[in-house]
């Protein structure tokens, strides 16, 4: 006796899993922007302070899609502060607040956890759509 299955159906079936899949990227994107504010919140409070402007200018890009790869930035500097690249790779240098390589641990130390991070919070955001 043969075994077997048919699925009905099958055309809009497709049609809701292509569906889902487009919304994938922006729905990713989402995520790994909230999850990289609160990397560039750390990255803040490990910012060297003088006078406030490197701190404040502590910001997050993005996300940005390409193909099937999905990106945020996390920047310091520009006009406010040009020296953030002098602060950040000097190893050598006192400070009061903050520390020398304040955006790099940060990162370091967060990758291997991100992706996790990533898919939990599309749960959460999901969760609070009520989808």
């Amino acid at each position: 006796m043969a075994s077997g299955f048919t699925m009905k159906g099958n055309p809009e079936m497709r049609a809701r899993l292509k569906k889902f899949g487009s919304g994938m990227p922006t729905e990713i994107g989402r995520a790994l922007f909230q999850e990289s504010n609160i990397e560039a919140t750390e990255v803040k409070k490990r910012t060297p302070v003088e006078y406030g402007d490197l701190r404040a200018s502590v910001h997050v890009i993005g996300p940005f899609i390409q193909g099937r790869t999905i990106w945020c930035m996390i920047v310091c500097g520009g006009p406010a502060a040009l020296y953030a690249i002098y602060v950040h790779e000097d190893l050598t240098a006192y400070h009061k607040v903050g520390q020398a390589k304040f955006l790099e641990s940060v990162i370091l130390e967060s990758r291997a956890f991100m992706g996790a991070r990533v898919t939990a919070r599309i749960s959460i955001n999901r969760a609070m759509a009520g989808g």
